[in-house]
């Protein structure tokens, strides 16, 4: 018979820092999900966290569109939160673009093109110049500007 899958939580747990924020992270969690279920679609697809720390409820969202709904929907979330143990005195909004996927790079050719007379001016620089690194660049540049001709 296999082996039940433990997970990492319960051996953290034992440390008394970890265990603190574990709690706080599973209380974050929770009340993400209060505050899903109390905002309409698709913004609660949009509410990406949520924590109450000294009365003030801090929304995480992806976009200022996002943001300002929120806003009209944040005196109803402070009032539906609000409870015995709890009290919600105001609402924040904070903006959290999603990471855009890193695009391939591209394998184009650049998109500048120099002309003959450019090149030549570049070389005939470079040839005037005594630094010699300068000089392999200004050369290596008339080079590529003019790739395809």
């Amino acid at each position: 018979m296999p082996k039940p899958i433990r997970h990492a939580c319960r051996f953290l747990a034992g440390n008394d820092k970890i265990a603190a924020y574990l709690n706080m992270i599973e209380r974050n969690a929770k009340l993400l999900r209060d505050v899903r279920r109390s905002l309409p679609a698709p913004l609660d697809e949009h509410c990406l966290h949520a924590s109450l720390d000294a009365g003030i409820l801090t929304l995480v969202t992806d976009s200022p569109v996002w943001s300002s709904r929120l806003r009209f929907f944040a005196p109803e979330l402070e009032r539906s939160l609000s409870s015995d143990s709890s009290l919600v005195a105001s609402c924040h909004i904070r903006i959290q673009p999603q990471a855009a996927s890193p695009s391939p790079p591209s394998r184009r050719k650049p998109g500048y093109k120099l002309s003959r007379k450019t090149a030549n001016h570049l070389i005939e620089a470079a040839e005037g110049i005594e630094d010699a690194e300068l000089a392999a660049t200004l050369r290596r540049l008339a080079r590529v500007g003019t790739q395809g001709d």
